[in-house]
């Protein structure tokens, strides 16, 4: 009788960890849309093979509420393309009183300037309990010296934001891979 409760706890133990291990898998998972894509106004800003993608680490991906989280973040100054990828999970329509799969605005704002730049969903992705969004804004003017956030608006005029870049930021190159140069230099 010992030995078999012994074994039950020992079983509960290792699901519970395995569980536990899982879940923290899912939320650092940031591999879904982390790669920009070829766009039509990219593929025209990389006509001549001179354009240049940046990018820049987002330091706190997470909103300070929780609602949302934003990574993978590129910019083309010469088209004034963003792309960047968000995510939810599913508790944030309980949280904000919509119905589930209601689709929430984003958009970017230069806080240094004022100026705001819709964003548009491009692709979608449910996994489990997280919703992802690959997002595009356009005509998008950011300086090394100026801060961009990045707006969720939840309901009611309630919003949720992170920075994207600090002003005392600077961008980086990013590399293009292989794949995407042939894409946008057809």
């Amino acid at each position: 009788m010992g030995k078999t409760i012994l074994r039950i706890g020992t079983i509960i133990i290792f699901i519970l960890c395995g569980m536990l291990i899982w879940r923290s898998c899912m939320v650092a998972d940031k591999s879904t849309f982390s790669k920009p894509v070829a766009t039509e106004s990219l593929m025209a800003a990389y006509e001549d093979g001179e354009s240049k993608m940046l990018t820049v680490k987002i330091s706190a991906e997470i909103s300070d509420d929780g609602y949302f989280s934003a990574y993978a973040f590129y910019y083309n100054p010469e088209s004034g393309e963003a792309q960047f990828a968000v995510r939810w999970n599913d508790s944030v329509y309980e949280y904000t009183d919509m119905d589930e799969g209601h689709e929430y605005s984003f958009y970017l704002l230069n806080e240094t300037t004022g100026e705001t730049y819709p964003a548009s969903a491009i692709e979608s992705k449910k996994n489990l309990f997280y919703n992802y969004r690959r997002m595009v804004s356009s005509g998008v003017k950011v300086e090394e010296d100026e801060k961009l956030v990045l707006v969720m608006e939840l309901r009611d005029g309630y919003t949720s934001t992170i920075v994207i870049k600090h002003a005392e930021q600077q961008f980086k190159e990013y590399k293009l891979p292989n794949k995407l140069k042939k894409e946008l230099l057809r």
